[in-house]
């Protein structure tokens, strides 16, 4: 059993993403995961502290959820999701 959220690497841009639900049984739907403030002229949501250790600048992520096939996702990241 999966738990949401969590993150996993998006292989079609090989950038981290967080996973927030399964859309069907061969879908994610995800938010972006960026270091700017803004995806186009959308302002994003900041992550602090950043949930990646390796990571010192603050992570954003996109308010936007979109969605694609499980198998564009790589394994699942350690980091945790801060609870607001």
């Amino acid at each position: 059993m999966e738990f949401y959220p969590h993150f996993r690497k998006y292989l079609k841009s090989g950038h981290p993403t967080l996973i927030v639900s399964e859309r069907s049984e061969s879908e994610y739907n995800y938010r972006k995961v960026m270091h700017s403030d803004r995806d186009g002229r959308h302002l994003n949501e900041k992550v602090d502290p950043n949930p990646n250790p390796k990571d010192s600048r603050p992570m954003f992520i996109g308010k936007r959820v979109r969605h694609d096939e499980k198998k564009y996702f790589g394994k699942r990241f350690p980091w945790v999701y801060p609870k607001k």
